[in-house]
């Protein structure tokens, strides 16, 4: 009896032996080969993004300068993320304007108008000739200088610009070679002891289509 369990026990032992070994070290393998697999694929999908990665930012827009000619230029040149078609009385004149010069916008010259005018109202206000000169005319810088001289001689302030209500194109024609573009300003002023006042007027910029010079001048200033 002693031999007969002797005898099992070894052959249990050599079933544990060199031939179940084998099979584990395959089945070990098998699944390596497996698993290498599904590793290889997430890579391909997830490719080297971690979950704290973040998306690039995107590039803030582009704007324009605020100064002086700078400015000007934007009311013919710019170009206005939205461009609400222009209709009414003015969009014959702006028409021939656009065919005269192609890179004419009239929603960025509206945009370019409100920040003329806020310089042009802040520079007279103040008397500042030089601010004032490539923004106007020849005609109507003198009469802009004249009437601060006046003041000036007289102690006073000008006005002063509180808030610009509204501006929109009232006109436009192209005469020859020179366009014309009317914008009606509706504003708050702040005047000396009469303390604040509303405003409304309609200034014509204008401008050469074949000079090189892209700037807008204002030409003429009515009341509205």
């Amino acid at each position: 009896m002693v031999g007969s369990r002797r005898d099992s026990q070894d052959f249990g032992q050599r079933k544990q032996g060199p031939e179940n070994v084998n099979t584990q070290l395959i089945e070990l393998l098998v699944l390596a080969i497996v698993a290498g697999v599904v590793l290889a694929k997430l890579y391909s999908v997830l490719g080297r993004r971690t979950g704290a990665e973040r998306p690039t930012p995107p590039a803030p827009p582009q704007t324009s300068s605020a100064q002086g000619g700078d400015l000007a230029r934007d009311m013919g040149s710019a170009r206005a993320p939205v461009a609400p078609p222009v209709g009414g009385p003015a969009s014959g004149g702006l028409g021939k304007i656009m065919r005269a010069d192609p890179s004419f916008d009239p929603s960025a010259f509206v945009v370019g108008a409100r920040g003329a005018y806020e310089m042009i109202v802040g520079a007279f206000a103040s008397g500042d000739r030089e601010t004032l000169k490539p923004l106007l005319t020849d005609r109507v810088f003198a009469a802009y200088a004249k009437a601060i001289d006046e003041r000036n001689a007289r102690g006073e302030k000008g006005a002063e610009l509180v808030r610009l209500k509204t501006a929109e194109i009232a006109d436009a024609d192209l005469a020859g070679e020179t366009a014309q573009v009317a914008v009606k300003f509706e504003a708050e002023l702040a005047e000396g002891a009469t303390g604040l006042r509303d405003t409304a007027e309609k200034w014509t910029f204008e401008r050469d289509v074949r000079s090189a010079d892209p700037n807008w001048k204002l030409a003429r200033v009515v009341a509205a």
